[in-house]
Formats: structure tokens, C-alpha cells, sequence
């Protein structure tokens, strides 16, 4: 065979699929077709499929996981994935879209997250993160957190150690157009990236009994726009934003 022939039968062989999650399809849980994914492809989890208890470590990179016919609830159910999260995302790239993330806790540590980000570079869009001890949490040096169009309510933890969202200390955070509220002990937004936008939200602890609305406790550059927030009277701190305590 020529070798321009072998070149493209290789290539086509790599090309990034799309797989199938839901009653009747291929793989009937999310983190089945995880397993088989390669880099580059595309899941699409149907919402009329139950997904309790199916939790994963994603280590592929380029991945994009979405919800379709609806929004699909992914259930913990108190499960973790190496004691961390309902997801743990070890890959680089990836992209979470229409996705519901609940019941992740970790006994002990008191710090299950729907996703806790280990590899570089998140987008989340149009999900929902509820009663987790944590919606999200990344590690440091974790590239750019982008969450956009998205709920996070009643994540956290009665220490106030665990919060809605908590970003370390990486590049960039973005947080756009989502609703934010009800966080439980912790903070409802808390990141310690170098340059943080926030932008055009809903922050508000409600009636939740959380300390900050916003805490941005190692400073750097941050842009607070166009942002509703709002704290509510079971807050525990008297402050609504809260810049560059830690230095």
C-alpha cells in the first residue's frame, strides 16, 4: 500500500467520535463511555437514562460531555471517584455542557465535588451543581476555569471549608451569566486565580448561611461587573466581598 494511502487510513482511524449514553444506546452510563473515549471525542448523555452512583476519573484530554433530550441528572448518590469527586478531571480541555451534578461527599474530608478538576483548561455551560459539598473545585495551576450560563445552589459544607465553587490558585477564572446562591458554611463564589472576571451574575446567599458572596482572598487582577449580589440574613460575615486577605 503507498504510503499516502496508509497516512490517511491512520487518520481516519484517529478521528474524534461522537458516542451514544442512554437507554438503548452503546453505553448506558456516562462513565462507560468514558472508559472507551480517545481524545478529541464527543459524549452525549440522554436524559431519559438514571445515572445513580456511576462515578469516574476522566483522563482523556479534548473531551466534550453534554446533555441531550433535556438536562440528565447525574447522581452521586454519596459516591466519589478516588475519594474526590462524582467527576475527576485529570484531562486537559475539557468541556461540560447541560449537565445536572448532585450528591457528592466525601466522608472525613468533607470536600466531594460534581467536579473536581485536576487536569488544565474547564468550561462549563448550562449546568446545574446542587447539594454537593463542593460544585467545583480545582487543584493550582489548573489554566483557565470558565463557567458560564450555569447554577450552583446549596453546595458546601457546615465547617465552611467547602463552598458553591471554589477555584485555586490557577491563571484565569471566569464566571458569566450564571446564578449563584444558598452556599452551606462556606463561601457562595470563592476563587484564588491570578485574574478573575466576574461578570453579569446573580451572587446571593439567600437564606443560605454562608460567609462571603464573592471572596477573592489572594487579590490579583479582577474585574467585578455587572453583577447583582446580595446577602442574605443568615450570612456569617458581615461583608458581601472579600480581596486579598491572604496576600
Amino acid at each position: 500500500m503507498p504510503v499516502c494511502s496508509i497516512l490517511v487510513a491512520a487518520s481516519m482511524l484517529a478521528a474524534p467520535k461522537t458516542r451514544q449514553v442512554g437507554p438503548g444506546q452503546k453505553y448506558s452510563t456516562p462513565c462507560k463511555a468514558i472508559a472507551a473515549a480517545s481524545d478529541g471525542d464527543t459524549i452525549e448523555i440522554d436524559a431519559r437514562g438514571q445515572y445513580i452512583g456511576d462515578v469516574c476519573i476522566i483522563s482523556k484530554n479534548r473531551l466534550t460531555l453534554r446533555g441531550v433530550n433535556g438536562r440528565p441528572k447525574l447522581d452521586a448518590a454519596g459516591k466519589v471517584a478516588g475519594g474526590k469527586g462524582l467527576w475527576v478531571v485529570a484531562g486537559n480541555d475539557t468541556v461540560v455542557e447541560n449537565l445536572e451534578f448532585t450528591g457528592a461527599a466525601v466522608l472525613g474530608d468533607n470536600n466531594g465535588a460534581g467536579i473536581r478538576l485536576e487536569g488544565k483548561n474547564l468550561t462549563v455551560r448550562n449546568c446545574y451543581f446542587h447539594h454537593n459539598q463542593d460544585g467545583i473545585l480545582t487543584g493550582w495551576e489548573s489554566g483557565t476555569v470558565r463557567v458560564e450560563h450555569s447554577e450552583f445552589g446549596w453546595n458546601g459544607y457546615a465547617d465552611g471549608m467547602a463552598h458553591n465553587i471554589y477555584v485555586g490558585g490557577t491563571e484565569k477564572f471566569i464566571l458569566h451569566a450564571s446564578y449563584m446562591h444558598h452556599s452551606i458554611g462556606g463561601n457562595v463564589v470563592k476563587s484564588r486565580a491570578a485574574v478573575n472576571l466576574i461578570t453579569n451574575n446573580r451572587i446571593s446567599s439567600e437564606t443560605g448561611d454562608g460567609s462571603y458572596e464573592l471572596d477573592l482572598p489572594n487579590g490579583g487582577q479582577a474585574l467585578v461587573l455587572g453583577n447583582v449580589i446580595q446577602q442574605g440574613a443568615e450570612s456569617q460575615n458581615e461583608h458581601m466581598i472579600e480581596f486579598g486577605s491572604e496576600g
